[in-house]
C-alpha cells in the first residue's frame, strides 16, 4: 500500500528544450516533496535509433512513473515531422508511449499545461447556445493542433461524460487530458496532478489514442 502512494507521485515531464526547458526547471523547483520528478524530455540525435531502440530507452524513462506532465509552449503546440512528413519528435514518442501499458506499470495519466506565450495559438473564447438546455455560455474552443495530446481531450465515452450540454465538456472530468493554464497549475498542482491518478485508475472511459497517423 505504501508503495503505490509513492509511486503515484513520480512524474515525467515532457517539453520542448527550444523554448520550454525554464519552465521545466520551475516546476522542479516547485513541487514538494511528495513529488518526485523521475525524468525529464530528451534532445539527443535520435537520426541513428531504431523504432525499437526509441521504445525500449522511453519505456526505461517512464518505467516507475504514473503521470506525465507535458508543457506546452510555442515550439511544443505541434510534433515535428522529417521530410517525408512521419513524426520524428522526442515529445511526441514521450507522449504515445506515456499512454502505452508498459511491463509492471500500465499507461501514465497525463496533464498539458500551457505558457502564456501559448494561449492565443491554442484557444479562443467563443459564445457556444446549447441544444439541450438553450443557454448561451462563453466556452474556450480548442484548435485542432497536431498534437498527440488534443486527441486525447474531450474523448469521454458518452456514458461518462459530466455535462450534459451537447459539445460542451467538463474541463476536468471529460478529456483523459486535461489542459491547464501555467499560474493555475503552479498554484493547483497536487489537484490536476491527483486528477490524472484518478483517471489513469479509470482509462477505460475514455476512448484513448495512443498514435498519430
Amino acid at each position: 500500500m505504501d508503495e503505490e502512494v509513492h509511486m503515484a507521485r513520480r512524474v515525467f515531464i515532457s517539453f520542448r528544450f527550444s523554448d520550454g526547458e525554464k519552465y521545466k526547471t520551475k516546476l522542479c523547483e516547485l513541487f514538494d516533496g511528495e513529488t518526485k520528478v523521475i525524468n525529464c524530455s530528451e534532445n539527443e540525435d535520435r537520426s541513428g535509433m531504431s523504432e525499437e531502440t526509441i521504445q525500449k530507452y522511453l519505456y526505461s524513462k517512464l518505467k516507475t512513473t504514473s503521470v506525465t506532465i507535458i508543457i506546452i509552449t510555442p515550439q511544443a503546440i505541434n510534433h515535428k515531422k522529417d521530410m517525408w512528413g512521419r513524426y520524428d519528435d522526442w515529445m511526441y514518442d514521450e507522449i504515445r508511449y506515456s499512454l502505452e501499458d508498459r511491463e509492471n506499470n500500465r499507461c501514465n495519466g497525463i496533464v498539458a499545461v500551457y505558457t502564456p506565450e501559448a494561449k492565443e495559438m491554442l484557444m479562443k473564447e467563443t459564445l457556444h447556445t446549447c441544444d439541450v438546455c438553450k443557454q448561451e455560455s462563453t466556452v474556450s474552443t480548442i484548435f485542432d493542433v497536431d498534437n498527440l495530446f488534443r486527441k486525447n481531450m474531450m474523448n469521454v465515452k458518452k456514458a461518462y461524460k459530466t455535462n450534459p450540454c451537447e459539445g460542451i465538456y467538463d474541463s476536468d472530468k471529460d478529456s483523459y487530458c486535461s489542459l491547464v493554464e501555467w499560474e493555475e497549475f503552479k498554484k493547483n498542482y497536487n489537484k490536476y496532478i491527483d486528477k490524472a491518478i484518478d483517471k489513469r485508475e479509470h482509462k477505460e472511459r475514455y476512448t484513448l489514442t495512443k498514435r498519430l497517423q
